[in-house]
């Protein structure tokens, strides 16, 4: 899982506080449980773990704040991400 570092990294946060460091661990374990449930066991080495893991969180991170951006592109990156991740398990589990 991305640390609050790369989280606030990639989410353009240049502020230290106690609230947005709990909300990015917050939406970091949901990332996390959310990707435990649709891959299975997260291989941590994989940098498609990494990227959808910060997907989820920059989508929670949006939604909270009332500026939803919708893609049907990066919709569809997370899904062959999560397919890809869930057919290598399978075949080497």
């Amino acid at each position: 899982m991305p640390t609050i570092e790369e989280v606030k990294d990639y989410l353009g946060i240049d502020f230290d506080d106690d609230v947005s460091n709990r909300n990015i661990q917050r939406y970091t374990a949901v990332a996390e449980s959310y990707l435990k449930g649709a891959i299975g066991n997260l291989p941590s080495d994989d940098e498609r773990v990494k990227q959808l893991a910060l997907f989820i969180i920059e989508d929670l991170y949006d939604r909270s704040s009332y500026k939803v951006k919708e893609s049907a592109a990066l919709e569809k990156m997370k899904n062959d991400f999560i397919l890809q991740l869930q057919c290598e398990i399978r075949k080497d589990g």
